[in-house]
């Protein structure tokens, strides 16, 4: 028996943030098991994955982004899967997941291709924004019972939620902030890593104050003359090029390097001691986030 569970996260911040909460209510990590030792059917949807027929014909963009999971943990009998697939764009790879589980889920007087006792959860941990909870979780209705067709409708009405359509149990989550309506995780997040690290914190949003500079954030761009065969360099001026600020990840990048040296953000969060386990058990949202997490 085992209950395979799928999160759907946004980025892979949110993915290592989730990752500690998980940790934080004793899963461990299942990240060095066998992909055949997985539990059925999970093993062969990302044997499927890794395996793709036509992987010649795939650039090596798309081999990176490949459908396959960001973390695996395990508690118990149970499996959890985290996906770091973004927001609203990436609703159609959502879909394919809820489709090829589905498919696992025996219509009445057919035989289970899958061993007895195996149950299924699809969860969805994303950012209100600036939409709101109600809006969100509208969107995430439409999502999944585009998918779900005939065979039922879901109907998230309030936060931190669960119903149970064709053998599957769905879960939405959103972050917010103070509020309880807009924000997004690191909303969340940066106040959590800043307790009892003002001073470090502080002096990383000096930093940037001082010296961020939004020209900067159009890249140098390489040109090359193949007839005269000179290679010059200048700034792009292309708004479709300038890079994305983000003032919080960039505080949690220099945080993290005093720590984990060369890492990334997503490193930083999953372990740079920022975030304990005291500050999680004292932290309301995070209680919250656990509550949830837990009931799954």
């Amino acid at each position: 028996m085992a209950q395979i569970v799928t999160i759907f996260c946004e980025g892979p911040h949110d993915v290592a943030f989730i990752y500690r909460m998980l940790k934080s209510i004793a899963y461990e990590s299942y990240d060095g098991c066998k992909i055949g030792d997985l539990p059925i059917p999970f093993n062969q949807l990302i044997t499927r994955e890794v395996e793709k027929s036509d992987v010649e014909k795939l650039n090596l963009i798309e081999v990176r982004r490949g459908f396959l999971p960001a973390k695996v943990l395990r508690q118990e009998n149970k499996y959890i899967f985290l996906y770091s697939l973004g927001g609203d764009t990436k609703s159609e790879a959502r879909q394919r997941m809820i489709g090829d589980i589905l498919t696992f889920i025996p219509e009445p007087g057919e035989i289970s291709i899958i061993p007895k006792g195996t149950n299924f959860s699809v969860i969805y941990l994303f950012d209100s924004d600036n939409m709101g909870v109600e809006a969100r979780l509208s969107k995430l209705n439409e999502e999944i019972n585009t998918i779900l067709g005939a065979k039922g409708k879901i109907n998230f009405s309030t936060n931190s939620s669960f119903e149970s359509i064709y053998e599957i149990k769905f879960g939405a989550y959103i972050f917010t902030g103070q509020d309880n309506n807009t924000g997004t995780l690191e909303g969340i997040l940066l106040p959590l890593m800043k307790g009892n690290n003002e001073e470090v914190f502080d002096e990383a949003e000096r930093f940037i104050d001082v010296n961020h500079d939004s020209a900067r954030l159009f890249p140098l761009k390489i040109n090359i003359d193949s007839v005269k065969k000179i290679v010059t360099e200048q700034r792009s001026t292309r708004r479709r090029d300038k890079y994305k600020f983000d003032r919080s990840k960039s505080i949690i990048g220099i945080v993290g390097q005093l720590q984990c040296s060369g890492k990334s953000n997503v490193v930083c969060i999953s372990d740079a001691d920022y975030i304990t386990m005291d500050k999680i058990q004292r932290d309301s949202k995070c209680s919250e986030i656990i509550d949830f997490l837990s009931a799954i």
